[in-house]
């Protein structure tokens, strides 16, 4: 008579689930993105079941509401990782010679890299959580701007939009899109004028479009499946005159759009609209003084502020900017008013009295994703 001992029966059910696929995928699905990556190195088996593109989009859709993080950038390549919520700030690196972000959009990094001294640079779309990255095969001569769009909730593939001049005119501008499912590009027939745009290197991608504030002041919309620019009506950005613009900040978290209002290097005010009608609509939300906050925390900004992101807590309506003065890193909580200290960066070795250690457009939201580039 033969007899089964524990040790051997829990070794046949964890034999069992590790070559059940239905099953093995139903545990792994349940555990956060940077964990997978390690357990990528078990066997071939796993490394292939986690790398498929459709594990990647089941993955997002469990976990489809990611608390982002933040890269920070200090310096031309010195980058460090903040999480506001558990308060963690380490330093960040980027395997890449001279990498500069362009954008984060969704787990994905759009990268330039390349000397500040060298006229050649390199494009990549770059997975900080798996380590893989595309380099992206482009006219650079011509070049005026790159956008990365992304949403994993819809599909596994990304595009790429880059803004060029034409080869007859630098007044006019052309596009190419990039379509990772196809690995092409693929120019579009329309060409635009340039002086619509400010600057294409700011754009945000938002519900099926990018995003800029053109030169007047209105918002401009690229939509990405029809391939075509629409212009919002005027705005309330255009009253707050054309100095304001240099001081606006686009910013998408957890599927909303806000732009993000200061009105000049010398003023406290700031003023946050929430973004509606894919750009044609914006209200104004929120408005507060910086100084008044500042100011119980024993702090005198000069004018001196970078705001870095906004971000969502468990409910919908609980909103919190994440804002950068000299010396610290604070939230304003919108739904209460009130504010916090998340980090004192007096102690660190770049800290330099008075200044800034992160400039206006230096933080680049970061969330863990699994998405295949």
């Amino acid at each position: 008579m033969s007899t089964t001992t524990p040790t051997s029966t829990s070794t046949s059910a964890a034999e069992e689930v590790a070559y059940n696929d239905d099953v093995l995928m139903e545990i792994l699905l349940l555990l956060p993105a940077k964990s997978l990556v390690i357990f990528k190195a078990v066997s071939k088996h796993w490394h292939s079941l986690l790398s498929t593109s459709s594990f990647s989009h089941l993955h997002t859709l469990r976990h489809c509401k990611p608390q982002p993080s933040f890269l920070l950038r200090a310096a031309p390549s010195l980058f460090f990782y903040f999480n506001p919520t558990i308060k963690k700030f380490l330093q960040f690196h980027l395997n890449f010679a001279h990498p500069k972000i362009l954008q984060s959009c969704h787990g994905l990094l759009l990268l330039e890299c390349g000397s500040s001294l060298s006229v050649n640079r390199d494009y990549y779309v770059y997975n900080p959580t798996t380590g893989d990255s595309r380099k992206l095969l482009l006219e650079k001569e011509s070049l005026l701007g790159l956008q990365l769009a992304f949403d994993p909730s819809k599909s596994p593939h990304y595009k790429v939009i880059c803004v060029s001049n034409t080869s007859y005119s630098i007044h006019f501008c052309e596009i190419q899109v990039y379509d990772s499912g196809t690995r092409t590009w693929k120019r579009l027939e329309e060409v635009f004028t340039s002086s619509e745009f400010r600057k294409f290197d700011q754009g945000v991608y938002w519900n099926n479009g990018i995003y800029w504030i053109a030169s007047g002041g209105q918002i401009l919309r690229f939509d990405i499946e029809k391939c075509i620019f629409e212009s919002s009506p005027a705005t309330m950005i255009t009253s707050q005159g054309r100095r304001s613009l240099n001081m606006v900040n686009l910013m998408e978290s957890s599927g909303r759009m806000h732009c993000v209002l200061h009105k000049d290097t010398m003023s406290s005010l700031l003023l946050v609209y929430e973004v509606t009608d894919n750009g044609n609509n914006l209200c104004l939300k929120y408005s507060f003084n910086f100084d008044l906050v500042t100011a119980s925390f024993g702090e005198r900004t000069c004018g001196k502020i970078s705001v870095m992101g906004i971000i969502t807590g468990e409910r919908k309506e609980e909103l919190s900017l994440v804002f950068h003065i000299p010396g610290k890193i604070l939230a304003c909580r919108f739904y209460d008013g009130s504010f916090e200290e998340l980090l004192d960066l007096r102690v660190l070795k770049f800290y330099r009295e008075g200044q800034l250690q992160f400039g206006y457009h230096d933080a680049y939201q970061f969330i863990e994703a699994l998405a295949p580039v």
